[in-house]
């Protein structure tokens, strides 16, 4: 789409860049605050994956999930959807919103 239409891609993006600039600039520290949290939880995670069986890794990103950041949860479906598409399992993708297709378009 973004090839097609570059004017009103580029504008788009740029609109999302200034409501992110926007975003990040009211309460910075506890925006930075809060995304450094989950890197944390995640390295967390990842660090103990390797001995967990699949219910237990289930269970820790379940936990570790409730406390992403908003800006977390948009993405989260159109990674599953790029993943799906990456390994040719085209029937297990979820239906995206249209903030979601907007972000799959500009990824």
């Amino acid at each position: 789409m973004a090839a097609q239409l570059p004017v009103a891609a580029a504008w788009m993006l740029a609109a999302v860049s200034v409501f992110g600039i926007l975003n990040f600039a009211i309460r910075p520290a506890e925006k930075i605050a809060a995304l450094q949290s989950d890197v944390h939880q995640y390295s967390v995670l990842l660090s103990k994956s390797d001995g967990l069986d699949a219910s237990a890794i289930r269970h820790l990103l379940h936990e570790a999930r409730e406390t992403d950041t908003d800006e977390i949860e948009p993405l989260r479906v159109v990674a599953f959807n790029d993943v799906m598409l990456e390994i040719d399992e085209l029937d297990a993708r979820i239906p995206l919103t249209p903030m979601q297709k907007l972000i799959d378009v500009l990824a």
